[in-house]
């Protein structure tokens, strides 16, 4: 059973997704982005007295969120996105508890770290392109 598991379609197709991509960063970069947005989401009443220390970090998460799906949508993105994740986990400190009790910003630095030092393979290169690109080094 667990061979024609492995050989299923959907598993190729994930795996072809998962390596086209900087699949673990982008989603180190969504579990940070949950992870600060879940702790200062409480009680309603206490969420207004936060006022704007609350609403900054959820800002924060959004943010962190919609980069982390960027970086899994648009690899070609990858270099904005990854700093952009790295700036908002850091402002995340200061501004939601600590960055997600450190665990969240830490994540969200690993993950947009990831993404920025991710490298597409080269032997999925054309080989015209990669003669190309071994006649200008």
């Amino acid at each position: 059973m667990w061979r024609r598991w492995r050989s299923s379609p959907a598993v190729a197709a994930f795996r072809r997704f998962r390596y086209t991509r900087p699949f673990w960063g982008g989603l180190l970069v969504l579990i940070a982005g949950v992870e600060i947005g879940l702790l200062p989401l409480g009680p309603t009443d206490a969420l207004i007295r936060a006022g704007v220390n609350a609403t900054a970090g959820l800002a924060c998460a959004a943010l962190l969120l919609v980069v982390g799906v960027v970086i899994l949508a648009m690899p070609s993105q990858r270099l904005v996105a990854g700093l952009v994740a790295v700036v908002a986990s850091l402002v995340s400190y200061p501004l939601s508890n600590l960055g997600g009790f450190v665990v969240g910003m830490l994540l969200g630095i690993l993950g947009g770290s990831m993404a920025v030092g991710w490298v597409p393979d080269a032997r999925r290169r054309p080989r015209r392109a990669r003669r190309v690109a071994d006649e200008r080094a």
